[in-house]
């Protein structure tokens, strides 16, 4: 059976890209950017909340999971490099395809970071949630 430390570090990443979803959806629709090509959106781009460009969920996402695996995982030097270089060649292939402007993608990893980071400072360790539960 998995520990609560375990099912805590599996339920983070979770919340933190249901968070992105949230974040990213809300600044693109104040922003109201679109791309760099007059594109039509389609009804999956409609579904999924991907009608503007700015910020870009795509890099903000890669940019989460990448610094969520490269903090919690112990990985080989070539595999944190591969990991770094899957998220550039995320958001940098949404520029080469006319969804993004480079800041779009830029802002995204920025962003992406950010939402880390804040998932990082509030998310509580299971032996802080223990000690709470104890003492209520």
């Amino acid at each position: 059976s998995a520990s609560v430390s375990e099912l805590s570090l599996l339920v983070s990443p979770f919340v933190a890209l249901l968070l992105d979803i949230m974040i990213v959806a809300g600044l693109q629709k104040l922003a109201k950017r679109k791309g760099p090509y007059d594109v039509t959106p389609g009804l999956l781009d409609y579904l999924t909340m991907d009608t503007y460009a700015f910020p870009a969920g795509h890099a903000s996402r890669a940019a989460m999971l990448s610094k969520f695996f490269l903090n919690h995982l112990v990985l080989a030097i070539p595999l944190r490099i591969l990991l770094v270089l899957w998220a550039l060649c995320v958001g940098f292939s949404r520029v080469m395809i006319g969804r993004h402007h480079i800041t779009d993608v830029l802002s995204g990893f920025v962003f992406g970071y950010l939402q880390f980071r804040l998932v990082e400072l509030i998310w509580m360790s299971s032996n802080t949630c223990q000690m709470l539960i104890s003492i209520w």
